[in-house]
């Protein structure tokens, strides 16, 4: 009961501060005031003028009846004098004088003009501002506050009274004053609904509906987009509700498409796209629709107008396309491989030869169900190989039997990543000048290597990668790099947006302009951090969907990866591994370096390997490797004829600057004396 009342007497001193204020007054209410001001200070003014007009005629018509009244008395006194035989005062000349006025008759036809005009005359408002509304609003609270400034000094003048009179008396009304307060504290408690007066009737009829009044049609209010049902002009009016609600900037909503999904909502803009997409969580609630169930983006990239809203009333991907059956060696690394489905319902076509992808989702994203897509084609391909690298967890899981090479420890995984460095220098080395790139084939086939946990690899891994990244794509060497975190910071350098091929499933917002490589990538329709991942797998949330970035696809439009079961996945890599996967061709050692070794260092060890570890390698040669293992450092000084000159004087430079004392020297070849570097001097020098 206690504290019923105290919340009582909390909201009764809040609607008196909201009396106090005029809180309690709409601007519809104010509105009506000084609307009815108007017409009252009108009629006044009316009124006034009236009573002039009537009263000046009313002079005026006893004016002409008095000089009316006088004419008759002078014709009655020139017929007695006729009657006498005089003609009195000069005779016919009286005849011409008195009578009504013509000036008296002209006024009061002017007089009784202007009184039928007035009559006639009907109140125009002035159309109010918020000027007016503010200066109402003031005056309104002055008339409150004085009211109850005489209320208060009548009521304390009263008791004052009561208690020189009779002190029992004095006491008595204060007691009963308390019980009546106390007693509308404890029905307010019960039902503390705030106080909204009714509206002031206007007082008169308007001939055109003013603004900001109850006479003003109402705009209707927005409704959820399923009661809608299938009636796409219904649909158009619940978009254009909510759009309007929201303060969107549209010229115009066009009728809705119903799909599989919802709706797809045509729009053209007077904003920007970034300025839609960010009131998107806002008109969610209003359509009754999931925070990341709404989609922007632009309908054509020629009409930055022209935008479409995806409004996804139902699970677009609840009946997905069942995997493919591919038998073992069936498909091509060159041919397309669907990632997923799409809002419509088309695929998502890649060819994966030659191309670098970039994969990052949180926990419980999806990441496994994307690698397993791709490593499922992969091992089905007769002129491809799969390479499983995480140390951190199990990989490929059920797929990495087929894997024709895999590590799970750090150390594993960097002396693995340089043995696929120095298989794709060799393989490039090993190129024609006219073969732009390595061509696969069942005895030489294309490496895909599935990176996971990237930020686990050592320092030393993770500079093999980059360089991977470089070189991989021409000796048709890639990487399927996996992460839960896409920064700087963690990635060690600035690759996310490196990749031809970058998936993101649900991940988090800092992660989405790296991937995209566009600062301003989610105001542009690119939402993977509104998708929900969820670790547990009898509720899959949002795990699967994602946002990608291919050679053909540039478009922020949400797609799904069917997760391949586990079984499934087991009997196909049993049956290829049973049928027989790939052979990778002749592997090249790769050159054992100590960890502190410096990069020249490794670099020239890595040459001598390919180069099948002869005692000495001339500038010349070494310098071919190097040129096309970093062109922008090495190839400065292709076509010139100092070309090896200064590829030598830069390495003598380079093994300086980090402290390796081996110098080349000069020997006589069937090609003639040149500058070579000893396979033995690097090694004494890796030694030290």
């Amino acid at each position: 009961m206690a504290g019923r009342l105290g919340a009582g007497f909390q909201h009764l001193r809040s609607e008196w501060g909201r009396w106090w204020r005029t809180d309690d007054q709409t601007d519809t209410h104010i509105a009506h005031r000084v609307l009815n001001d108007q017409y009252r200070v009108w009629q006044r003014i009316h009124q006034r003028t009236k009573s002039e007009v009537h009263q000046n005629i009313g002079m005026l018509k006893q004016q002409q009846k008095q000089a009316t009244h006088m004419q008759m008395q002078r014709m009655q006194m020139m017929k007695q004098m006729r009657g006498r035989g005089g003609y009195g005062y000069g005779g016919f000349g009286m005849m011409g004088m008195g009578g009504s006025s013509p000036m008296i008759s002209y006024r009061m036809m002017q007089w009784a003009q202007l009184q039928m005009k007035i009559n006639q005359e009907e109140f125009d408002f002035t159309e109010l501002t918020p000027g007016m509304l503010a200066i109402g609003r003031g005056q309104l609270r002055a008339r409150r506050h004085r009211a109850a400034a005489g209320t208060v000094a009548g009521a304390v003048l009263l008791w004052a009274l009561l208690w020189w009179a009779s002190g029992l008396a004095a006491l008595v009304v204060l007691l009963l004053a308390a019980a009546v307060l106390s007693g509308a504290a404890a029905a307010a408690g019960r039902n503390p609904a705030r106080r909204r007066p009714p509206v002031p009737k206007l007082l008169f009829v308007p001939k055109k509906v003013p603004a900001g009044t109850e006479l003003k049609e109402p705009e209707p209010e927005p409704f959820p987009i399923r009661e809608a049902g299938r009636d796409p002009k219904r649909a158009q009016e619940c978009m254009r509700l909510a759009l309007h609600k929201h303060g969107a900037k549209v010229a115009e909503v066009g009728v809705p498409t119903e799909t599989d999904y919802g709706w797809r909502v045509p729009l053209v803009s007077e904003g920007t796209l970034a300025e839609l997409v960010r009131l998107l969580p806002k008109m969610a609630p209003t359509l009754r629709v999931g925070e990341n169930r709404l989609l922007a983006q632009r309908t054509a990239p020629e009409d930055a107008a022209a935008l479409t809203v995806r409004v996804l009333t139902s699970d677009p991907f609840a009946h997905p396309l069942p995997y493919p059956q591919r038998s073992p060696g069936s498909c091509s690394i060159t041919q397309p491989v669907s990632l997923g489905l799409s809002l419509e319902g088309e695929t998502t076509p890649v060819v994966l030869a030659g191309q670098h992808v970039f994969v990052v989702a949180d926990t419980g994203g999806g990441k496994s169900a994307m690698t397993q897509c791709l490593a499922e084609f992969v091992t089905a391909c007769r002129d491809a190989v799969a390479i499983d690298i995480d140390p951190a967890k199990r990989g490929l899981r059920s797929l990495a039997q087929a894997a024709v090479r895999t590590a799970r420890t750090p150390q594993e995984a960097e002396e693995l990543l340089e043995e696929l460095l120095a298989r794709a220098q060799d393989r490039i080395a090993s190129m024609p000048p006219t073969q732009p790139m390595w061509q696969p084939a069942p005895d030489a086939p294309a490496i895909v290597v599935f990176l996971d946990e990237y930020p686990k690899l050592t320092r030393r891994g993770k500079q093999i990668a980059v360089e991977l990244l470089r070189i991989g794509r021409e000796a048709m060497i890639t990487l399927v790099i996996c992460t839960q975190d896409a920064t700087e910071d963690v990635m060690g350098d600035a690759i996310a947006d490196v990749p031809g091929v970058r998936i993101m499933l649900p991940c988090r917002a800092a992660d989405v302009p790296l991937v995209v490589g566009q600062a301003d990538a989610i105001s542009k329709g690119w939402l993977p951090h509104l998708l929900v991942p969820s670790p547990d797998p009898d509720h899959p949330a949002d795990a699967g969907r994602f946002y990608c970035i291919t050679p053909r696809h540039r478009e922020p439009v949400l797609r799904y990866v069917s997760p391949l079961p586990a079984d499934e996945a087991d009997r196909r890599a049993r049956e290829r591994v049973a049928a027989g996967l790939p052979l990778l061709d002749p592997a090249v050692p790769a050159a054992q370096v100590p960890d502190g070794a410096p990069e020249i260092l490794r670099h020239l060890l890595n040459i001598f390997t390919t180069e099948g570890n002869p005692e000495v390698l001339s500038v010349a040669v070494i310098g071919d490797h190097l040129v096309k293992t970093d062109p922008a450092v090495w190839g400065r000084w292709e076509g010139r004829e100092d070309r090896t000159v200064m590829i030598g004087r830069t390495l003598r430079r380079r093994l300086k600057d980090v402290g390796v004392a081996v110098e080349p020297v000069r020997m006589t070849t069937p090609e003639g004396r040149m500058a070579v570097y000893r396979l033995d001097d690097l090694k004494a020098a890796v030694e030290e």
